[in-house]
């Protein structure tokens, strides 16, 4: 794991070293084992290294082929790399590493822009070919790792985080357009286009080249259309195995692995899986997991950490995330995130990693992906009763499944139906919220209606899948869970978005993911006796919470202070109305800290 920086002057001037070596330094936080650069004419590529993989300096990067023809720079991983390696071997290919980079840049050699289908894994890499005199960028299938990038006609400048490319001297104007996808929609990481007028977002399975002189940004990777199984007999054992394969790749590692474990079906069937793992291959390591944990018992997950603890022999490390530690922590944070966030939930995600690192751990699995390719979101619910409006008698089956195993009673379930299934109602129903907080002239500038439609993708079930996997949802927690993991130099693997099983959970019928009211059926079925039982059918998930209310109360004297002195947000926010609201102490939370996340992310990058 690491972060990368490029330059490419389109003039034909010549890239700075100095300046590169600048990029690097502002993202040290990501690769503290190690940093170079590399040079030629008009262009300049850098990386900084996380050692994980052949921990020697022979695989610091930049790295050259044998002909010093082609230049990597590399973060990720290629899980997979073993297989690849041999293949490459077989065709003739020498290597000088063990490393993963080093089988990216022969592959490269060997398939050109092909050899991203031959890899497992999450990269953002740069290749530059000497002879041909081209760039070769790319991002991993669902953009576990990021990259950014500006350029106008004279240079591109790209990088593992945006704030190497503002020190760049780029233009830090703000994306009025994404602010009010921010505060009105509760939209983030949704597009392309950032909270910054002039950096873009390399989306997830994209690639760009620079060729003669022209640049190119096209897709590589989409999932596979059509592809529903027609014999489900072998499912819950041909899932598991995908499931086992895939977090067995995922321990790929010259240094120990830990694990977060957040109490919920998603981290504990990784953390039991790891332990089958490591007991079948006779190995005594004793794992270690991560737990945000709380005084509070409606949020506090430790009864269920503790029985798969219990079940694993792991080690159990606790951290209490509380509202002294997010005030010491709010401008460091922000910083780190680079653009605002939805609310400090990721705050305690923040504090595990923190957690992790103190403990001297390099690398860590986590959960993430799971919910929105297996639909394990409630939200999924409505779209699926929707698909059996024509079957009364199971759409009542269904129905009253649904009450059951979401706790909401029948009136809170109905109206959540009827929410989630009606986009006119959720319209207008966040831009009566939004009015609480933001300036009425800057909702009225706008109009909306046609993303905000799209987003939600409220015509069908799988619709709605696909905006949460490519917009909505896995983005944002994406960009979450690399900021906060590699702030503090860990590398977080998710194996649920391992692409082979991505793409198998997509052939799965639908009516086999969301059953007898049972979300993430497929999974709960394939995981009987391998996780403790009252996981496995729990109701309800906290994952990471935080009493956010709670919290934002006992700061209110802080909040007012924030939207009073040098306030940067005044063109979006009410300040009149925010105060009043915050003197009441009757607020809608969530609206409240992404007005605060925003008025601080403003004043932390200088913004106007």
């Amino acid at each position: 794991m690491c972060g990368i920086s490029g330059i490419f002057n389109f003039d034909g001037a010549p890239v700075s070293e100095a300046r590169l070596r600048e990029m690097n330094n502002i993202i040290h936080h990501r690769g503290p084992d190690g940093q170079g650069v590399f040079t030629e004419g008009n262009v300049g590529i850098g990386s900084t290294r996380l050692a994980i993989i052949d921990l020697r300096e022979i695989s610091n990067m930049p790295l050259y082929d044998a002909q010093n023809r082609f230049v990597i720079v590399f973060n990720g991983e290629v899980y997979n790399y073993i297989e690849v390696r041999k293949e490459l071997i077989q065709k003739g290919h020498t290597f000088h590493t063990d490393s993963d980079t080093e089988v990216v840049l022969n592959a490269y050699m060997e398939w050109g822009e092909e050899c991203l289908h031959k890899f497992r894994g999450m990269w953002a890499f740069a290749i530059w070919d000497k002879q041909e005199k081209t760039l070769f960028c790319s991002r991993d299938r669902f953009g576990i790792k990021p990259l950014y990038y500006y350029k106008d006609e004279k240079r591109l400048i790209f990088g593992s985080e945006i704030k190497q490319i503002l020190d760049c001297g780029v233009d830090k104007s703000v994306n009025d357009e994404t602010i009010y996808d921010y505060l009105v929609f509760h939209f983030i990481d949704h597009t392309e286009n950032t909270f910054f007028k002039n950096i873009t977002k390399l989306q997830a399975g994209h690639k760009f080249t620079i060729k003669n002189g022209q640049f190119k940004v096209s897709r590589w990777y989409n999932l596979p259309e059509n592809n529903v199984m027609k014999d489900t007999r072998n499912l819950y054992s041909d899932f598991y195995d995908l499931l086992y394969e895939s977090v067995n790749l995922h321990l790929r590692s010259d240094v120990e692995v830990g694990s977060c474990l957040s109490g919920g079906l998603d981290s504990s069937a990784i953390v039991c899986i790891m332990h089958e793992i490591l007991h079948n291959e006779g190995k005594p390591e004793i794992q270690k997991t991560y737990t945000a944990a709380y005084d509070d018992p409606l949020i506090d997950e430790r009864p269920f950490v503790e029985e798969v603890i219990k079940q694993t022999g792991s080690t159990g490390h606790y951290l209490f995330p509380d509202i002294n530690g997010f005030m010491a922590d709010i401008d460091r944070m922000t910083y780190h995130q680079d653009e605002p966030y939805t609310g400090a939930t990721v705050f305690a995600q923040w504090s595990v990693f923190k957690k992790i690192h103190e403990t001297g751990i390099k690398v860590v699995l986590d959960g993430q992906g799971s919910d929105e390719v297996l639909l394990g979101y409630f939200s999924f619910f409505p779209f699926h009763l929707k698909r059996n409006l024509l079957n009364p008698v199971k759409f009542i089956s269904e129905y009253l499944g649904g009450v059951n195993t979401s706790n909401l009673g029948f009136n809170k379930f109905t109206q959540n139906l009827i929410y989630f299934n009606t986009g006119s109602v959720r319209y207008r129903h966040v831009l009566k919220n939004s009015r609480a907080f933001v300036k009425n002239d800057f909702i009225e500038a706008y109009q909306r209606r046609g993303l905000f439609n799209d987003m939600i993708a409220a015509t069908s079930l799988e619709a709605n899948r696909l905006s949460n996997v490519w917009n909505i949802s896995i983005p944002s927690l994406l960009r979450y869970e690399d900021r906060n993991s590699m702030a503090f130099s860990v590398e977080a693997r998710v194996p649920f978005l391992d692409h082979k099983l991505v793409e198998y959970v997509f052939s799965i019928p639908l009516d086999k993911l969301i059953q007898k009211g049972w979300t993430k059926d497929v999974m709960r079925k394939a995981l009987k006796g391998k996780i403790p039982e009252s996981i496995r059918m729990r109701k309800g998930k906290l994952a990471f919470s935080v009493p956010q209310k709670k919290w934002l109360k006992e700061i209110s004297s802080y909040l007012k202070e924030t939207f009073t002195s040098d306030l940067r947000s005044g063109r979006f926010i009410d300040r009149d109305k925010v105060l009043a609201i915050i003197d009441s102490g009757n607020f809608n939370d969530k609206m409240l800290y992404r007005a605060f996340a925003l008025e601080k992310w403003m004043k932390v990058f200088d913004l106007h």
